[in-house]
């Protein structure tokens, strides 16, 4: 996996996404794919998967509560996946349990 990051050549187009601001500088664009769609149907799927399992997830961990505290969203409280806040009317995820499967065991083969 590690290698295919590294020379994925499809991955190598990716650009920082970014966007013009009104003092004529560049930012972070917040409403790219990676924070619209890996996080909440990618990471943070890794992540509900690792906590059932009871598999620590220390680097995912940082990268969702970094992107939440960006985009002011809360997908992880007290260490946890909140599913309340996952499941909940403001929040669009990929998780298991939005789509009521809550063992892991079901999605694992």
């Amino acid at each position: 996996i590690k290698d295919s990051f590294r020379h994925s050549q499809q991955l190598a187009l990716i650009k920082t996404p970014t966007v013009k601001l009104d003092d004529g500088t560049f930012g972070l664009n917040t409403e790219c794919r990676f924070f619209t769609d890996d996080i909440p149907y990618g990471v943070l799927i890794a992540r509900w998967v690792g906590q059932e399992l009871g598999v620590e997830t220390p680097f995912i961990d940082e990268i969702i509560e970094w992107a939440g505290s960006i985009r002011d969203e809360h997908y992880l409280k007290n260490g946890k996946v909140d599913l309340d806040y996952c499941l909940g009317s403001h929040s669009r995820t990929g998780i298991p349990p939005v789509y009521g499967i809550n063992d892991v065991m079901k999605i694992l083969d």
